[in-house]
């Protein structure tokens, strides 16, 4: 097994770990409120990368999610400490290869799966540094009336009930939503992220529809499952939330789907990296357009 599958297959162990302590309860495992940034570049990391460095920041406690390769500090004169360890990232590599039709082309005939690392602020001499935390830029900040123009932008239809619960409905392409009213404050969070995250969870479930992303029924046995479905729309709920700086909460009812995760995490890494790339696609696809 590569470097690269040990450290995935390692990471969805610890996640499976961290979910039978939290249960439901998702923000003790992934930090509120942070966006993993690359330091160089501006750009958030994205998919199971950005899954993988908000779980390290939060495991950490590092002071911000801000991350660079050991060259990017380099270049913005500033020193990786020594003796520290970097956080493996993934990407994939495109293999190249001669065309058939014109040898003087090369195209892409595969990719290969491959990591490098990169090193938290906290671990890095930042004395003689052209780069400021109190600089950074993490995004713009969203109220309320903005998530709900998002939403609206959209164009999937909302319709709301008083009892009828929350789903969306591939048959129809529309997502049922609870009267705001019917949303309580917890312990966990008030009513008004309750409502936000759930809409957030219905609205990755509607890219599956053949006229957006068509995901429904394009993957093996295993990924077909209803656990499946409910952990794309799980994370793109956690994703949809941190673009608009705002706090993810997990439904209580899910903790029906906490085991059959569990068991495929322990089992299978994929199925959380095919997970967080489904989630990603659905994310990007209703960003892009914003």
């Amino acid at each position: 097994m590569s470097k690269t599958k040990k450290y995935l297959e390692d990471f969805a162990g610890n996640l499976a770990q961290a979910m039978i302590k939290n249960g439901t309860n998702w923000d003790c495992i992934f930090k509120r409120n942070s966006m993993p940034v690359n330091a160089s570049t501006n750009k958030r990391y994205k998919g199971i990368n950005f899954l993988m460095l908000n779980y390290e920041t939060q495991q950490k406690e590092y002071s911000q999610p801000i991350f660079a390769s050991y060259k990017q500090w380099a270049s913005l004169n500033a020193q990786v400490k020594k003796g520290t360890t970097g956080t493996p990232i993934v990407f994939y590599r495109p293999i190249m290869k001669d065309s058939k039709i014109d040898p003087s082309k090369k195209v892409q005939a595969g990719c290969i799966l491959n990591y490098s690392k990169v090193f938290n602020i906290d671990q890095v001499d930042l004395t003689d540094a052209n780069f400021s935390p109190a600089e950074f830029k993490t995004g713009k900040q969203y109220s309320i009336t903005e998530i709900d123009n998002f939403i609206k932008a959209t164009e999937v239809e909302i319709t709301h009930s008083d009892g009828k619960g929350c789903y969306y409905s591939p048959a129809k392409d529309l997502i049922n939503m609870e009267l705001k009213s019917n949303f309580k404050d917890t312990k966990e969070s008030d009513a008004t992220v309750h409502y936000y995250s759930t809409l957030f969870h219905e609205l990755t479930h509607s890219t599956l529809h053949e006229k957006r992303l068509n995901r429904k029924n394009k993957f093996d046995d295993n990924k077909k499952s209803y656990a499946y479905e409910e952990l794309i729309a799980e994370i793109g709920s956690i994703l949809f939330s941190h673009e608009f700086n705002f706090t993810k909460t997990i439904r209580d009812n899910h903790a029906k789907y906490l085991n059959s995760w569990i068991q495929c995490l322990q089992n299978d890494y994929t199925f959380l990296t095919g997970a967080t790339a489904q989630s990603q696609k659905a994310v990007d696809f209703f960003m892009s357009s914003k």
